[in-house]
Formats: structure tokens, sequence, C-alpha cells
């Protein structure tokens, strides 16, 4: 028990000390290669400690490798721009001046449900205030709102704070929501009415279609037909205050 004991608070100071040497402080921070290397590093250190059979320098040795390794690898990446975006890779544009890249998104394996739930962590509630979101190497989203939606907060302005209320999306990929659209009190009828009034055509040809709490549709075709951004005021009824919402 006295040597599993030893074991394991040696590997902890060395892999403790090989962690802290990289300068990375949290997982966030991480490139692909870091965790991989991260991930590889821990492997090696368990092994050790479960295994006494096996000796402790071919559990260090393997991880003092990793380490230079990783360290060589950044070094490269900070010398030569083009390695660079090859290993770590580049930041992708997903909203470029209130348009979804839908191309960019296809690569990124992104969904537009998963770029609401990015956009709602940074407090952002509607596709249509934003300029630009760009999702980041390590994972990360930055946003740009647009400049009318930077707006002062009801205390700065002396006024009482507004009930807010979120925007829901009726058309995803070219297909209805039903639960949304009866959430709402509307129908897939009137979807499409409104889709062609917009003049987007069919639900197939929509990226996406949200309604806005104050009866604004906002909808985007697809990039085979343009990518076009449409809007259309409405005088839909938004549910009140405590009663039944539905799917954002």
């Amino acid at each position: 028990m006295l040597v599993l004991f030893l074991r394991a608070c040696l590997l902890y100071l060395l892999v403790y000390a090989v962690l802290r040497l990289t300068g990375k402080r949290q997982v966030s921070d991480l490139q692909p290669f870091d965790l991989l290397i991260t991930l590889m590093i821990a492997d090696l250190a368990s092994c050790a400690i479960a295994d006494t059979n096996i000796p402790l320098v071919y559990s260090a040795v393997p991880i003092l490798a990793l380490f230079l390794m990783q360290t060589f690898i950044t070094y490269v990446c900070l010398k030569h721009a083009r390695l660079r975006n090859l290993i770590c890779g580049r930041p992708v544009v997903l909203v470029d001046g209130g348009v979804l890249q839908e191309g960019a998104m296809r690569r990124a394996n992104y969904t537009v449900i998963d770029l609401m739930d990015q956009l709602r962590a940074k407090d952002v509630f509607d596709i249509g205030d934003v300029a630009y979101a760009i999702l980041e190497t390590n994972g990360s989203m930055s946003v740009l709102p647009r400049g009318g939606c930077q707006t002062p907060t009801c205390a700065a302005l002396g006024l009482p704070p507004q009930q807010e209320r979120l925007s829901h999306m009726l058309v995803l990929d070219g297909r209805l929501c039903p639960e949304t659209i009866r959430s709402r009190g509307l129908t897939e009828d009137w979807v499409r009415g409104c889709l062609t009034r917009m003049g987007a055509g069919a639900v197939e040809n929509v990226f996406y279609l949200s309604l806005s709490p104050d009866g604004l549709l906002r909808a985007q075709t697809r990039a085979r037909t343009g990518a076009r951004v449409l809007t259309l005021r409405t005088g839909a009824a938004q549910p009140q205050p405590g009663e039944e919402g539905g799917h954002v």
C-alpha cells in the first residue's frame, strides 16, 4: 500500500509539473492537439499507478516525451502561420453581416439549433440581433451584436424593466417546427402564406424562419437560392408571461 501511495504522489507531481509548464489554465484554452496530449499523459499516469509491475520510468519517459512534443509543436505553430492553421484550424465565420453562412455551418458540423445555443450563452436571443458570429478554434464563439441592438440598460435610462420574451424558430433547415407553431397559436398554412408574402417560396428553400416577440418574421433562404434575408411584420400574438411556451 505504501508503494502505491508513493507512486501516486510521484506521478501526480510529474503530471502536475508538465501541465503547468504547458501554460494552459482551463480546458477551454486547449487546442485539439493539446487535449490529445493531455489525455495521453493522464492514461500513462493512471496505468503506472494501478499496476505496480510497470516501472515508473516506463511511464515517466513517455510523459516527458509527450511534453517535449507538445512544446515543439507549439513553438513551430508560433513561427509558421500555415502550419498553425493546419494543426489548430482557423476561426469560422458563421454569421457575416447578419447572414447565416450555410456552407461554413455545414463544414463546421453546426446546425441552427447549435448556433442558437451558443448565442443564448452570449445573452443574444434573436439571430436578427447578430452582425457577426465567429466560431473560434477552441470551440468558443465570439459574437458582435448589431449597432442598433447595443442599447443602454433600463437602469441607465431610469426606466422600469420590461418583461423579456424569446424569439421562436418556426422553420429550421427547410422543415416546419409543428410544436412551436402550435404553441404560438399559429398554423402551418399561415407560416407557408407568410413565406410566400416574403418572397421566400417553399418551406424547403428556407434555412430558418424566426418569430420575434413583437411579431416580426425573419427568414433566410438557402445558399442555393442566394441566401437572402427577408423580414415581414405580422400581427401574430405572443403568449403572455406564464402561459405555455414552445420550443425555442
